[in-house]
C-alpha cells in the first residue's frame, strides 16, 4: 500500500509577500524568479518550501511555535550579499577626499594613511568600529559580507585584522579574505619582490581561517606576476582567489583571474571585450564597483560588455575609507542602472545571486530556495524596482537572518 510523502517540517513562514523575488532559478517568472502572492517556509533557520501563498498551508508541516512574519503586501527578497569590502580598519580620510574634490587626483598612495592609523589602534578599538560598520549594513539588508586585511601590511597586523574580521560577534555572517597584497608599503618601496615573498610566507599560517586570498594587480599596486607568485601560494594552500584587476589601467589582472579561474576579478574599469570573454569562458564573476567610480570620478565599469560577453555581474559597495566610504548596497542598484546601463534586474541579480556566487555561496546565499538560508529582507515597497527607482533612501522595512530578525 502506497504513503503519502512526508511533509517538511517548518518553524517559520513568511506569508503575504505581493512580489516575492527567489533569485532562484527554479521558482518564479523572469531573471528574478518573482512568485505573485508568494510564501515560503523554514525550518532551523534553512528554507524548505517556497510557492504562492495557497498552497502553503498543504505543503509543510506547521510547528505550533512557528513563527509567521506578515509581509503586508510589500516586495521580499534574499538577503543582499556585499561581495568586496575592508571592513577592519581606523582612521578617516575626509581630507584626503576633500581635497580631490578640490583638483588633486586619487591615488592608491593614500592607503598609507589608513594603515598608520589601523596600526595605531587597539583590538577593542577595531573590533567595536566593524561591528558597528556592520549594523549599517545590516540596516540596508545586508546579510553577508565579504571582509578583507590589507591595512596591516606587517605579518602581526595581517593576521590581527583577520582574526577581528572573523571573531566578530554579529549576526551578519562574514567571508573572510587575507589581502596583505593590498599595496607595497613604504619601507618596501625599493624592494617590493621582497614584501611579496613576505605576503607569501604569511599564506600558510592564514590559509586555515581566510576563505579567500586576493591581490591588487594594478598600476601602483603588484605586478602580474608578483599577483601570480601570491595567488598560485594561496592557491597551493587550498585558498580560493580574487583579483583586484583593471581599476586604474589594463595590466594583465582580468586574464590572470581567469587563468588560475579565480572565484572574482574586482573593479574591472579598464577591462576590454578580451577580458570579459575570457572572465566568461572560465566563470569568473565579475564585480563591479560603481561607488568607488562614483567617488574618485573615474570611469564606470563596462557592465552592459560583460554581461554581452557570458560573464555574471555582481555589485559591491567596495567599503573602504579612500575610495568608497559607504555601506549601502541598496544605492549600488541605482548607480548601475543609471551608470553601467545595467537592468534593475541584472543589478538587483548583482547583490543577491551573482554577488553570492562572488563569494562562493551560490545557492548557500542570495536566494530563497530550499536548501538556501532564510535571509529575507522585507521592503517598505511594493515591487523590487524601487530599489533603483527610489534611489538614495533605505527601502529596507525588516530584516531576517537564518529566520531571525535582526533589524
Amino acid at each position: 500500500m502506497a504513503t503519502s510523502a512526508k511533509l517538511p517540517r517548518a518553524d517559520f513562514l513568511l506569508t503575504n509577500a505581493g512580489r516575492l523575488v527567489t533569485c532562484s532559478r527554479r521558482f518564479g517568472e523572469g531573471l528574478l524568479g518573482v512568485i505573485e502572492y508568494g510564501a515560503f517556509a523554514a525550518a532551523e533557520g534553512e528554507v524548505v518550501w517556497v510557492g504562492q501563498e495557497h498552497y502553503l498551508r498543504g505543503s509543510v508541516e506547521v510547528t505550533p511555535d512557528a513563527i509567521e512574519v506578515d509581509a503586508g503586501g510589500a516586495a521580499v527578497l534574499p538577503g543582499f550579499v556585499d561581495c568586496h569590502t575592508h571592513l577592519v580598519f581606523a582612521g578617516d580620510r575626509s581630507e584626503e577626499f576633500a581635497a580631490r574634490l578640490r583638483g588633486s587626483p586619487y591615488s592608491a598612495g593614500g592607503v598609507a594613511a589608513t594603515v598608520a592609523a589601523t596600526r595605531a589602534a587597539g583590538d577593542d578599538e577595531l573590533r567595536a568600529l566593524a561591528w558597528r560598520r556592520l549594523e549599517r549594513f545590516a540596516s540596508f539588508g545586508v546579510t553577508t559580507v565579504e571582509a578583507k586585511t590589507g591595512y596591516g601590511l606587517t605579518p602581526h597586523n595581517e593576521r590581527r585584522l583577520l582574526d577581528i574580521a572573523r571573531t566578530l560577534d554579529h549576526p551578519v555572517e562574514i567571508v573572510p579574505t587575507y589581502m596583505g597584497a593590498h599595496v607595497i608599503p613604504e619601507q618596501y618601496a625599493d624592494a617590493p619582490d621582497d614584501y611579496v615573498g613576505l605576503v607569501c610566507d604569511q599564506i600558510e599560517d592564514v590559509a586555515d581561517d581566510a576563505e579567500f586570498c586576493d591581490v591588487w594587480c594594478d598600476s601602483g599596486a603588484f605586478t602580474v606576476e608578483q599577483s601570480r607568485r601570491v595567488l598560485e601560494g594561496a592557491r597551493a594552500a587550498g585558498m580560493k582567489l580574487k583579483v583586484h584587476a583593471e581599476q586604474f589601467k589594463r595590466t594583465g589582472g582580468a586574464h590572470l583571474a581567469a587563468e588560475l579561474k579565480a572565484t572574482s576579478a574586482d573593479h574591472l574599469e579598464h577591462a576590454t571585450w578580451e577580458d570579459a570573454q575570457a572572465l566568461a569562458e572560465a566563470a569568473v564573476v565579475a564585480v563591479l564597483l560603481p561607488g568607488a567610480s562614483l567617488m574618485t570620478g573615474a570611469p564606470f565599469a563596462p557592465a552592459r560588455m560583460l554581461i554581452e560577453r557570458g560573464a555574471r555581474v555582481a555589485l559591491s559597495t567596495d567599503f573602504n575609507p579612500g575610495s568608497s566610504y559607504s555601506e549601502n548596497l541598496q544605492l549600488m542598484v541605482g548607480l548601475a542602472c543609471i551608470h553601467l546601463k545595467m537592468t534593475p534586474e541584472e543589478a538587483i541579480l548583482g547583490i543577491t545571486r551573482h554577488a553570492a556566487a562572488a563569494v562562493a555561496r551560490e545557492g548557500k546565499a542570495g536566494s530563497l530556495e530550499p536548501g538556501a538560508p532564510a535571509d529575507l529582507v522585507v521592503l517598505d515597497e511594493a515591487t523590487e524596482l524601487a530599489l533603483a527607482y527610489h534611489y538614495g533612501v533605505n527601502l529596507a522595512a525588516r530584516v531576517f537572518k537564518r529566520g531571525v530578525e535582526i533589524v
